[in-house]
């Protein structure tokens, strides 16, 4: 099925967990579950994660900055079928927690904030507050983003889907 940009990026900015693949310092890959926001619209396409500097990821993404993350989009009514994805490859860096384009992700929604002021009242107690910022390549892949289930049943081969990032998001 094809899907075009903002299809895809709409159902980016419903999700908000997925999974961010990183590099150790000797290559081996990491995986870890996290809540992200997505940049403002019109902005440069970016994921934000909010985490301390204090943890594995962090430590990893000093060492490499490649990464591969993986977001889920569960189907609303048949939520025990195996969910769409987005997913893409990218390089990520650590931020400050006061950076700009970050916090505007994370003000977008009530469940955000609420990350947010709970990774502030942690990191109170000890460690350093940070975000991610993750900037894919040019191209989001696709899985059975667009189609009915049935299609999907039907025709599996065609639930593969690429979508471009418009250069003025890149």
């Amino acid at each position: 099925m094809n899907v075009d940009f903002d299809f895809v990026e709409n159902a980016l900015r419903k999700a908000t967990f997925g999974t961010l693949s990183t590099l150790t310092e000797l290559g081996a890959p990491h995986a870890t579950g996290v809540v992200f926001a997505v940049s403002s619209p019109g902005e440069p396409l970016a994921l934000f994660v909010t985490t301390r500097t204090s943890t594995r990821k962090v430590q990893n993404l000093r060492a490499h900055s490649d990464v591969a993350f993986v977001a889920p989009v569960p189907h609303r009514f048949v939520p025990m079928f195996p969910p769409r994805v987005i997913q893409f490859m990218g390089t990520a860096t650590v931020v400050s927690d006061d950076d700009e384009q970050a916090n505007r992700a994370f003000a977008g929604s009530w469940f955000l904030r609420r990350i947010l002021a709970t990774e502030r009242r942690i990191v109170s107690e000890g460690g350093d507050l940070c975000f991610i910022r993750i900037r894919p390549e040019r191209t989001l892949f696709t899985y059975a983003m667009g189609m009915s289930l049935l299609d999907i049943l039907r025709r599996p081969r065609g639930a593969i889907g690429r979508v471009k990032i418009p250069e003025a998001r890149q």
